[in-house]
Order: structure tokens, then sequence, then C-alpha cells
């Protein structure tokens, strides 16, 4: 068994229906369903960070208990609403007749890592009403679950920049020539610059 074919093996897993990104005509699904897999997650997570009028009161009570609080609802709606919706920059990504078979593994281990890094969020939050709002524990587990949105957070962001890359085609050799030409311009500039002042200063 091959290890790309182990890791849509993982996914799928995780998400009946799974096919993965080889053929052009299911991409933009597939990218759907991971997305609505892990927005899934997220939202079930949110059911469970409720509190009761009287544990409100506690938490509000505590001022580090409720600046954490205040932040993993903060993080959590902002990264429920990154992964809702596929952004722009890489719907190109969905028209490539063909993708390389290095960088297809590698936009699989991006969606393998959200997965996994969703569902630790949710262990987290389902341990979380185990603990009673406001006393030191139950902060220390917040304080966790905070830490691991932010991962999730910075995963989204990574597997995105990667879709990116592979959507835009890279400079033309022109475009190379040129860009080199315009920063050896401003190189030359500085120095005429120099020179100037230096003269200026002189006389």
């Amino acid at each position: 068994m091959s290890f790309k074919k182990n890791l849509l093996e993982r996914i799928a897993a995780y998400i009946p229906g799974y096919a993965g990104y080889k053929q052009k005509e299911v991409r933009r699904e597939t990218d759907a369903l991971l997305r609505r897999h892990v927005a899934s997650i997220l939202s079930s997570v949110a059911s469970r960070l409720v509190l009761s009028p009287s544990d409100a009161r506690a938490v509000a009570a505590n001022p580090d208990a409720r600046f954490l609080w205040d932040a993993v609802r903060a993080e959590l709606d902002k990264v429920a609403q990154k992964i809702d919706k596929a952004p722009h920059g890489y719907a190109g990504f969905f028209d490539l007749a063909k993708v390389d078979e290095g960088v297809l593994e590698e936009v699989y281990r991006h969606d393998l890592s959200l997965v996994e890094e969703a569902k630790k969020v949710a262990d987290l939050a389902a341990a979380l009403q185990s603990l009673k709002p406001g006393s030191p524990e139950w902060i220390d587990s917040l304080r966790n679950l905070l830490a691991q949105l932010q991962s999730l957070d910075a995963k989204i962001d990574e597997r995105t920049k990667t879709l990116k890359a592979i959507a835009e085609p890279p400079p033309s050799v022109w475009e190379q020539g040129h860009a080199a030409a315009q920063q050896t311009e401003v190189k030359k500039e500085g120095i005429f610059d120099k020179l100037f002042k230096r003269w200026r200063s002189q006389s």
C-alpha cells in the first residue's frame, strides 16, 4: 500500500465519500466535503460552550476565566467562518487538468491534519463540560482549548497557502528578468543618491 493511498484511507475513515483530488471532476466536492466535516465538528463544539446563569456569574466574577471564555468563543467563531467557505485565490486548483502526485500528497497531508486538529478541539470541548466553570481546572482546560483552536486556525491558513501556490502559475522567464532589472535599477539609484548627498555635504 502506497503512503498516499494510506493518507486517503485515513481521511476517508473520518469523511465517507472523500475521493481525493486526482480527478478534476471531483475536486470541488472533495474540498466541500472536508470543509463541511470540519464545520460540523466546530458547530458541535459551539453547542457545548454554553453556561447556565449561575455558571456564567461565576465565570464573570473571575477575570482570567472571563477573558479566556471570551477568547475561546471569538476564536471558535473566527475558525468556523474561515472553514465555512472556500477562500478566494485557490479556485484555479479545481480547474487544473493534472496535479503532480507529490503535490497531491502534500494536500492530503493538510486535509488529514485539519480533520485530526478539529477532532482534538472536539475532545477538549467535551472534557471541559465535566469541569466546574471558573475553577482552576476549568481555566487550564479552557486555555488548552484556545491553543488547539489557534493551531487549527494556523493549519487552515497553511492549507489555503498551499492550494493558492498550486493554482498560481510560476512567473515567466521574462517576468523574472524584468523584476531582476528593476531591483538593479533601485540599487543603482541608491548608490547615486549616496554619492550626490556626499558631494552636497562637501560643497
